[in-house]
């Protein structure tokens, strides 16, 4: 009896990893039995597309609080708060927030017991020789196992260049391990990208062009070539970069912007048409990879404007991000006379809109009052730190007192940063304007993005490449602001000092007599720590300790 409860239990787990409305919302499964789960076609597909579930979170991952948080577009408005440690300097190799060595380990275990498990993934399945349909069972069956086969080396290939962005050079794991195995020394940052480079372009032919239209259209949820090139095109683009590229080689600009090149080429992703629709989509032809979420309303509890009942408040954008937007006319606020202090949130990139929620603005149904004494104000529990709050992903239409909720999209790959990532390489390979037989000039490939229908900003015109790297980079923070890149930004880029250890502003608001008159000002309110040692994270003591050294704790720490 015990063993039939058993199995019945294993198989309502299975059941709900293969959930197609929340194809990669899951709960990590430890427990399982490596005999029954290599048994059928359905256990092993469910443990292949399991794998799935060692993504990156999104969102609120933090404690409550996203990433962003711990850059210089965002803070959280708790204090106290875990996000914090981040950026006042009270994290290390024991207690760092976004420690995710164990996950993603896990992640990359799993993908290698999957691999031995289906070496000879065709003669698992069941072959019915005898009637029509039993052969094509037998075909769709064994093709799934070898997408899923190379879809988990893909994941494999994601996991260990997580793991490499933070920590720098880390063992590249490529086995079942025991607990007598040998512990492990790091592989080189260089050998981490090598090793995710050659992955891509050994599994291409093995994984799908697209899943649109195939089974319910999984597109949004399983990996595509579309995918692992992109994932390439960002390894490059990180080992270019001068955290990693000290020597500033230009060939490792000229591979990583190959590598972008490459998804271009694809011709699969165009941009969306609607900037602040896209962040509420399910699936879009500019998506590239993405994770869909349960309904929830957990998002919109932690992010609506305090003055709507049940609401938080949590992720408040900076001024330091508000003042990157530019003016309409393609000038930031410093350079263009015609910017008004007094109206601040006039005729700027239209982005900032639709991704902050300033005072005075039109949010579910009224006005939003950040001033002094208003319902949204800093002062009421919970309200505001900057004077603003996150519009990006969140529902506007849900009624937190009715208990309503909504589906979410978290984005690992659009092709929006494809194009910026091609942008930053060709500029650095070949300068601004210059295609170098590519299809796109740097140039070209930034304007856009910027040119996506309802956005239309000024073209981006500068031929000194000093001179468009900056707005390059400027454009990046607009364009990806609260997706999780400013925070590895910074660090690539090597400009931690002045940005991630900035203090961070916010606007204080005053109502005058006129109910539509305000007087803005911009006042520090969290001051930052960055020291040196923070570019990359710190191994965890505990896997130091467990190695007996052979693991080497990155310097500084």
């Amino acid at each position: 009896m015990k063993k039939y409860i058993y199995q019945s239990l294993l198989l309502v787990v299975f059941v709900l990893f293969a959930c197609e409305d929340d194809f990669l919302d899951r709960e990590l499964d430890t427990n399982y039995n490596e005999d029954q789960v290599f048994s059928t076609y359905t256990t092993i597909r469910d443990f292949g597309t399991g794998i799935y579930a060692y993504l990156p979170e999104g969102f609120s991952r933090i404690n409550g609080a996203m990433l962003a948080s711990a850059s210089d577009d965002a803070l959280h408005s708790g204090t106290g708060t875990a996000i914090q440690s981040l950026t006042n300097g009270s994290w290390g190799a024991l207690n760092n927030p976004d420690d995710q060595w164990g996950r993603f380990y896990s992640g990359i275990r799993k993908v290698n017991l999957f691999l031995e498990k289906t070496v000879d993934y065709e003669t698992i399945v069941f072959r019915d020789t005898i009637s029509d349909e039993g052969r094509q069972n037998y075909w769709n069956q064994t093709n799934d196992l070898k997408w899923l086969r190379a879809e988990s080396r893909f994941l494999r290939a994601f996991f260990h260049f997580e793991l490499a962005k933070r920590y720098g050079g880390v063992p590249i794991i490529t086995e079942v391990l025991s607990p007598e195995s040998p512990a492990r020394e790091r592989n080189s940052f260089e050998e981490c990208i090598s090793f995710i480079d050659t992955e891509i372009t050994s599994i291409m032919d093995d994984l799908r062009l697209t899943w649109s239209g195939f089974d319910n259209d999984k597109k949004v949820g399983r990996a595509t070539q579309g995918a692992a090139l992109a994932l390439r095109a960002r390894a490059l683009l990180y080992a270019a970069s001068p955290l990693h590229n000290t020597g500033n080689s230009i060939e490792k600009w000229q591979k990583a912007a190959e590598a972008a090149h490459e998804v271009i080429l694809l011709n699969q992703y165009s941009l969306e048409g609607n900037y602040r629709n896209l962040f509420r989509s399910i699936t879009s032809d500019e998506f590239i990879l993405a994770r869909r979420y349960a309904a929830s309303a957990d998002f919109e509890r932690l992010n609506y404007p305090v003055g709507f009942e049940g609401a938080m408040g949590g992720t408040n954008p900076s001024q330091n991000l508000v003042d990157v937007y530019e003016t309409i006319n393609g000038l930031s606020i410093a350079d263009d006379p015609s910017y008004d202090s007094l109206n601040p949130y006039v005729d700027r990139d239209p982005r900032l809109s639709m991704t902050v929620i300033v005072n005075d603005s039109e949010y579910k149904g009224r006005r939003i009052e950040i001033w002094d004494g208003g319902k949204d104000a800093p002062d009421k529990p919970r309200g505001t730190r900057t004077g603003y709050y996150l519009k990006k992903y969140v529902d506007e239409g849900l009624d937190l007192t009715q208990n309503r909720t909504s589906v979410h999209t978290w984005v690992y790959f659009r092709y929006a940063e494809v194009l910026l990532n091609y942008a930053e390489a060709m500029n650095e390979a070949y300068g601004p304007d210059n295609s170098a037989g590519f299809s796109l000039s740097a140039q070209d490939a930034v304007n856009m993005v910027r040119q996506r229908p309802g956005i239309n900003m000024p073209d981006i015109a500068e031929s000194s490449q000093e001179e468009f790297r900056k707005r390059i980079r400027r454009e990046r923070r607009v364009e990806l602001a609260f997706e999780e890149h400013r925070f590895w930004d910074a660090r690539r880029w090597m400009i931690g000092e002045e940005s991630l250890g900035s203090p961070i502003y916010g606007v204080r608001v005053t109502k005058n007599s006129d109910d539509f008159l305000y007087e803005y000002s911009n006042d520090p309110v969290e001051q930052r720590i960055f020291e040196k040692k923070m570019y990359l994270y710190p191994i965890p003591r505990e896997e130091i300790i467990k190695t007996n050294g052979t693991l080497t704790q990155n310097t500084g720490w």
